[in-house]
């Protein structure tokens, strides 16, 4: 059975949805400090609030951690039902 393999960027996700990071571009400063927060390739996380013009706050394991719009747009996402820490 195949699932569904969509990548889409973290600014289309909906609050409350969880996903899987994929990959983060934008160039070597914004990976590096996506790396110090946590924000990593195979990194579960959930929408707390947004996605909205603003940007939006994530859950990666116990932290919430707020993005601008234009880092959301960077990251790039797999929707996921099952993330670890999800909570349904």
């Amino acid at each position: 059975m195949s699932m569904s393999s969509e990548i889409i960027s973290l600014a289309q996700l909906t609050s409350g949805q969880c996903a899987e990071v994929v990959e983060v571009d934008g160039g070597r400063a914004m990976a590096q400090r996506m790396l110090m927060l946590g924000i990593r390739r195979g990194t579960g996380l959930c929408v707390v609030q947004g996605p909205s013009s603003r940007g939006a706050v994530v859950r990666v394991g116990g932290a919430r951690i707020a993005l601008g719009r234009g880092v959301t747009e960077h990251i790039r996402v797999q929707p996921r039902a099952d993330v670890a820490g999800a909570q349904a």
